[in-house]
């Protein structure tokens, strides 16, 4: 029976630098190019780097700068996204004259990187059945595993981006106006323009890095027309809104499945018509995705506020566990709250009496 091998991490990346470097590269450096050697690469075949399902811009840019970087070491790689792009991206691409990478929603038998995701309930079809080479993200180790090892890049920084722009320096190779420009603004989404409490030293250098070398001359109104690309929903179905940002959970400790869907606003006015729009689907999302609780965080970008509506059997006292009790059908809480970092530790804690129950 072939050997099942977890991902666990850069001590991986270690392990493959010794057994295959040769003497003359430095370990103090940590620049082992030769561990990217010892991958099965293939002959002749293309390696797709893609981010999770309903990607946002970290997922879509973090895809296309890694792709970038590998094929400038030398390995052929191509971009790909796991679905439609949200305006932001689309607008965030559009400036910095990168095409939109082709869709991909099926990696039965292809060579993969994982990039802003780890965890298969995130990913497309087949990832499972698929020989994954990398994984490059800033979330908690998910269920991906491989028959081989593999090099593994996490860690706990603002964006994945951030993480891509630390192998950019680590191999030398050059940021041009393009990848900067993407990389910082996948930075300045995840990050709500560098106030979110995932928020790192390493981003903060970064972004010093990134703005001049981007071309933007202001960031703040950068930033803002990017949040109102985010937030600009025009023509699109609720079901389209809902699944924009759409991420699948599952706490194991209490065997409870849940969706949380992000949804962003300019104004109150904005605030309650998705408010409205949002409660209308939120039983189809449920019944759909088979969840037994769906939440939708509808965060106000410009006001910094989060409305936090719920559907499903227990999610009413789920929430109000979490963030405290409403005498309305939504729990208001103050600033922009962080899916990954507020949100679901907060619902972990409410389902179970204890953090990190829930594949974040």
């Amino acid at each position: 029976m072939k050997k099942v091998f977890y991902v666990f991490g850069l001590a991986l990346m270690v392990i493959l630098a010794f057994s295959s470097c040769s003497d003359n590269e430095s370990v103090e450096t940590g620049k082992f190019k030769c561990v990217f050697d010892a991958l099965d690469w293939g002959k002749g075949t293309t390696t797709y780097v893609i981010g999770h399902k309903s990607p946002d811009t970290d997922a879509a840019c973090s895809a296309i700068t890694y792709a970038y970087l590998m094929n400038a070491l030398g390995y052929k790689c191509e971009a790909r996204v796991a679905g439609k792009l949200n305006n932001e991206t689309k607008m965030v691409l559009q400036r910095f004259g990168i095409e939109v990478p082709k869709v991909m929603d099926n990696a039965d038998g292809e060579r993969m990187m994982m990039t802003d995701h780890s965890e298969l309930q995130h990913a497309i079809e087949g990832m499972d059945r698929a020989k994954i080479l990398q994984i490059i993200d800033h979330h908690a180790l998910g269920s991906a595993v491989t028959s081989a090892p593999l090099y593994c890049r996490i860690m706990p920084v603002g964006s994945t981006c951030s993480v891509v722009y630390t192998s950019f320096k680590d191999y030398g190779v050059t940021i041009g106006k393009d990848m900067a420009g993407l990389m910082l603004s996948a930075l300045l989404s995840d990050t709500n323009n560098m106030t979110s409490t995932t928020t790192s030293a390493l981003d903060s250098v970064m972004y010093r890095e990134l703005l001049p070398l981007s071309g933007i001359t202001d960031a703040e109104s950068y930033y803002r027309e990017m949040a109102d690309s985010l937030a600009s929903y025009s023509g699109m179905t609720d079901e389209e809104i809902f699944f924009s940002d759409y991420k699948d959970y599952a706490a194991k400790s209490v065997g409870k499945e849940i969706g949380v869907a992000v949804v962003n606003s300019l104004d109150e006015a904005a605030q309650v018509s998705l408010r409205n729009r949002m409660a209308t689907f939120m039983p189809t999302a449920l019944e759909k995705k088979k969840r037994e609780m769906v939440f939708a965080m509808i965060i106000n970008k410009r006001d910094n506020y989060t409305d936090i509506k719920y559907y499903g059997d227990g999610a009413k006292e789920t929430v109000e566990k979490a963030f405290g009790k409403s005498d309305k059908d939504y729990i208001r809480c103050e600033g922009q709250l962080s899916r990954k970092n507020d949100f679901i530790p907060a619902i972990n804690k409410a389902l179970a009496g204890m953090t990190n129950t829930l594949d974040n």
